[in-house]
């Protein structure tokens, strides 16, 4: 498996060093594994949402140059 060296502010170390120590990690290595994996997902996930909304909105520009003038809401 590749390693990375990252420097940590304190704050997140110390925050890191918490979930280890109140059980939510085995320890460091898969606190930080699983952090990263986590954040990467929410990442990608974002992205998704904006692909979404473009879709809805070709969708709603579809429907109303379909439906043209013919119906009235």
């Amino acid at each position: 498996m590749p390693t990375a060296e990252v420097d940590l502010p304190s704050d997140i170390e110390v925050e890191i060093d918490r979930l280890v120590d109140e059980g939510e990690f085995l320890n460091r290595k898969e606190a930080v594994e699983e952090l990263l994996s986590t954040g990467l997902n929410v990442y990608d996930v974002t992205a998704g949402e904006e692909e979404e909304e473009r879709f809805e909105e070709e969708m709603r520009e579809t429907s109303e140059r379909s439906l043209g003038d013919e119906y009235e809401f």
